[in-house]
């Protein structure tokens, strides 16, 4: 199975199993990447850029790896998740909303919420 084949394989279960991405109109919505990429991403026609690919997983809370691992195979050590091993990623919006209210607050506010964060990470 070529690599175009194995992301429309993957897409398409993800969409089929996915009830607010279930159409292409959705999922390029939800994605940021235009109708067209997500159609020929899905139909396994043409080269998707990696961007496009992070995008279109990111929409699922996804990584782009996940769309690139043959049905059947194992899944690739190096894209195992972990706690252990801390990865670089971009923060999910979320997040990155988090950070920005974060760095805007009185200095008393930080500390409140770096308290209530270091009592949520010691109690996993």
């Amino acid at each position: 199975m070529d690599i175009a084949s194995v992301i429309a394989h993957n897409l398409s279960a993800w969409m089929s199993g996915s009830a607010s991405l279930g159409t292409i109109k959705a999922l390029s919505k939800a994605s940021g990447v235009g109708f067209g990429t997500v159609r020929r991403a899905r139909n396994g026609d043409g080269n998707i850029t990696v961007q496009n690919l992070e995008a279109i997983a990111r929409a699922f809370k996804r990584h782009a790896i996940d769309l690139l691992v043959t049905p059947g195979m194992p899944y690739p050590i190096s894209a195992t998740p972990t706690n252990d091993i801390p990865a670089a990623r971009e923060p999910l919006p979320d997040e990155s909303e988090l950070l920005q209210g974060f760095r805007l607050a009185p200095r008393e506010a930080r500390e409140i919420l770096l308290d209530v964060a270091r009592r949520y990470a010691n109690t996993k």
